[in-house]
């Protein structure tokens, strides 16, 4: 009798574990980000399989520096994600102006590390409040007036640097570089981060607003969300994270130069896009920025290591932004 009792929980939990088993599969190649992840780990190994060594050195490498852009990216992530054509092309000049400023007050001290962060970061925020005002009260439209901003931003910091020289914090520099075994300690923080801000864009009211506003503005202002008060939280927010980015960036570097934010202005977009959110906004992805940043960042290493020219490197970086572009159509791509 225990037998026949047993037989029939034996024999439903077969099927219910191969449906779960292929639940968890189909949501894994539905799942936007895939193409970024699949990416890096191919290029990873193609470095190592190239260089024929050094598969540790290089992702540990490769993790740093693109922690910098993992940074800069997420506040790029957020005006993305809250729609209306948004892309802060600021993003750059904020970088390069606040890694000035940090470096002129902490002056190679390092008990100055904390005001010269804030200072920069809070020169973001306001580059960034500054955009926002254009964009949702003057009616500028977005890539006029962050490009408007960044040209202003320029300017100061020309006219800055003349008369300015800084060096970042001995600690601040260390830090950026430190490792604890293979691990970089910078990277591990910039994971952290990325998880935070993933937190707060899928798990809090603020960036179920941030989506929605993507997704349905006029639909969102009824659920009590401000559009234009989000979307201008969303440039101030990046304008703040490039403030960040431009502070580490510099200390890694050896101090601030005025190309020191150039690559970050597009690139900080194509992350995003490779990461697997929505351009037109309403889907953010931050673990698939993090796997674009990577990506990028490897992917201008194995360009290095086979010679491959610059210029070539910006058309290897296009077309995969069309590839995942094109794959993001695909049926099994969708969510």
């Amino acid at each position: 009798m225990t037998n026949l009792e047993t037989r029939p929980e034996t024999t439903l939990s077969a099927p219910t574990t191969n449906r779960t088993a292929g639940t968890v599969a189909l949501r894994v190649l539905k799942h936007p980000a895939l193409p970024a992840f699949v990416g890096m780990i191919a290029i990873w190994l193609a470095i190592g399989a190239i260089a024929g060594r050094g598969l540790v050195e290089t992702i540990s490498a490769g993790i740093i520096i693109a922690t910098f852009l993992v940074i800069v990216g997420i506040g790029q992530l957020f005006v993305i994600t809250v729609g209306n054509g948004g892309i802060d092309l600021s993003v750059s000049y904020v970088m390069t102006l606040s890694a000035f400023l940090a470096c002129q007050i902490m002056a190679g001290n390092d008990a100055n590390i904390a005001t010269g962060i804030i200072v920069a970061v809070i020169a973001g925020v306001v580059a960034g409040a500054v955009s926002a005002a254009l964009i949702e009260f003057v009616g500028m439209p977005p890539l006029v007036g962050t490009l408007a901003v960044g040209f202003a931003l320029q300017t100061i910091t020309l006219i800055y640097s003349g008369s300015v020289v800084g060096v970042a914090s001995p600690a601040l520099s260390d830090f950026t570089t430190a490792q604890i075994g293979p691990f970089p300690i910078f990277g591990i923080v910039g994971i952290v981060i990325a998880v935070a801000f993933a937190v707060i864009l899928k798990r809090t009211s603020y960036g179920r607003r941030i989506e929605a506003v993507g997704q349905k503005p006029v639909a969102a202002s009824f659920a009590n969300a401000r559009p234009a008060l989000i979307r201008a939280s969303a440039y101030v927010l990046s304008g703040g994270m490039a403030g960040l980015a431009g502070v580490f960036l510099a200390a890694y570097s050896g101090g601030p130069s005025l190309g020191l934010g150039t690559s970050y202005q597009l690139a900080s977009i194509a992350v995003v896009v490779l990461g697997g959110s929505l351009i037109a906004g309403g889907r953010g992805i931050i673990s698939g920025l993090w796997a674009g940043a990577v990506l990028l960042t490897l992917l201008t290493t194995l360009a290095n290591i086979t010679r491959l020219s610059g210029g070539w490197q910006f058309i290897i970086q296009g077309a995969l932004i069309v590839l995942v572009l094109a794959l993001s159509r695909n049926p099994l791509a969708r969510r």
